[in-house]
């Protein structure tokens, strides 16, 4: 089980309402509408009653015992060097919590 949380900076949860198209939601919250699709893994239209996460927000990982920097910079979709600039770091460790 991946252990991943998304952490909400000046954005949310948004619950579609009818009429809504992903047009229409990215230009609500000034993103595009491919980034709603990617960071929601959508792979249709969407519906009223969804729920999308849309705004900043950073994705936090708990760094498992069996992780490797390899394998947690894959998770969240960034390079290992990357990962380590971020996080301010030089290594990552069992129970870090890191961010993308």
């Amino acid at each position: 089980m991946i252990n991943l949380r998304l952490a909400v900076l000046g954005g949310g949860i948004y619950i579609v309402e009818r009429g809504d198209t992903l047009t229409s939601v990215a230009k609500k919250f000034s993103t595009s509408k491919e980034l709603i699709v990617k960071e929601n893994f959508l792979t249709g239209e969407i519906s009223a009653g969804d729920y999308l996460l849309v705004g900043r927000y950073e994705k936090v990982y708990t760094v498992g015992v069996e992780d490797t920097l390899s394998s947690v910079a894959k998770i969240l979709g960034v390079s290992e060097e990357e990962l380590l600039r971020i996080n301010k770091t030089d290594k990552i460790y069992p129970f870090m919590q890191v961010v993308r």
